[in-house]
């Protein structure tokens, strides 16, 4: 199949409707300009199997027709559902948050805790109030890091911020229109990826030996093998494929066959500092 380019811009990819509304490791918002060189201008189908925070979508969503996002993370997909059906109550409880956490700033409860420390703790099983407890700590933990335990639990220490940007009711509703189009699917990429003739798959699992405590099951070693063969067979399918992930021999090997190209890409989020920085990155494509 001949591989599609657009050679648009970002500024075409419309990227000034709808950004990312959480921080989440390997985010690929500084990847977009080399996205968008293989990116078609209209797609009747997008697939994202691993959206986590989802800017390739946000910045081509007015290309996008139709859309199958999805990610084995349960509670950023409810997260996701609410910002789309219910954005005036998130927006809601949001302010509360912002309003506890600044009256609470650099003061502990009795028990020792801060009000940060107190969400961190607890367990909302309502769809709104779990969707404004990730987003909040999200927005207020060290380094914008999401991780967990082996248990399933965010375990990130609070961050020192001064004026976080807790609720940004512009930015959420934004995304909410942008994802009036998607239906949005938590699971696996073998069991929520489907497509067909025309449609366009973009995977960005979490990389070869770099962070993956974003959900307690982590990203088990043959899943990248298995990816690779998931990638081989949508593009059989006559959809196009496009994969990013560490440039590291492991991935050269694995990938051996597909095109190959490098592109650099900052990485952010980082518990030392010395970790952060431009590094080189590949985007990879079955070749028909």
């Amino acid at each position: 199949m001949t591989r599609k380019s657009s050679g648009a811009n970002v500024g075409e990819a419309g990227a000034a409707t709808a950004t990312p509304f959480v921080k989440w490791p390997g985010g690929k918002r500084a990847l977009v300009p080399s996205i968008a060189r293989h990116f078609p201008h209209r797609v009747q189908h997008y697939w994202e199997p691993f959206v986590g925070g989802g800017a390739v979508f946000f910045a081509f969503a007015e290309r996008i027709e139709r859309a199958t996002l999805s990610d084995t993370n349960e509670q950023l997909m409810i997260t996701y559902k609410v910002v789309r059906d219910r954005v005036d109550e998130l927006i809601a409880r949001l302010r509360e948050h912002e309003r506890s956490h600044r009256r609470r700033a650099g003061r502990k409860y009795a028990d020792g805790n801060t009000y940060y420390y107190r969400v961190r703790e607890s367990e909302p099983t309502e769809a709104v109030a779990l969707a404004a407890r990730l987003i909040y700590l999200n927005k207020t933990c060290y380094n914008g890091l999401y991780r967990v335990n082996k248990a399933g639990r965010f375990n990130v220490p609070e961050g020192s911020y001064k004026n976080p940007d807790i609720c940004n009711p512009d930015r959420l509703r934004k995304a909410s229109a942008a994802l009036a189009r998607a239906r949005l699917v938590p699971g696996g990429f073998e069991r929520t990826v489907q497509p067909s003739e025309g449609h366009f798959v973009y995977c960005d699992p979490p990389y070869h030996g770099t962070f993956n405590g974003y959900h307690a099951a982590g990203f088990p070693g043959d899943a990248q093998d298995r990816l690779r063969v998931a990638a081989e067979r949508w593009r059989d399918t006559g959809a196009t494929v496009l994969l990013s992930n560490a440039d590291t021999p492991a991935m050269r090997r694995l990938y051996n066959g597909f095109a190959i190209e490098q592109v650099a890409a900052p990485r952010s989020i980082n518990s030392n500092g010395n970790g952060r920085g431009n590094a080189p990155e590949l985007l990879l494509w079955p070749i028909s």
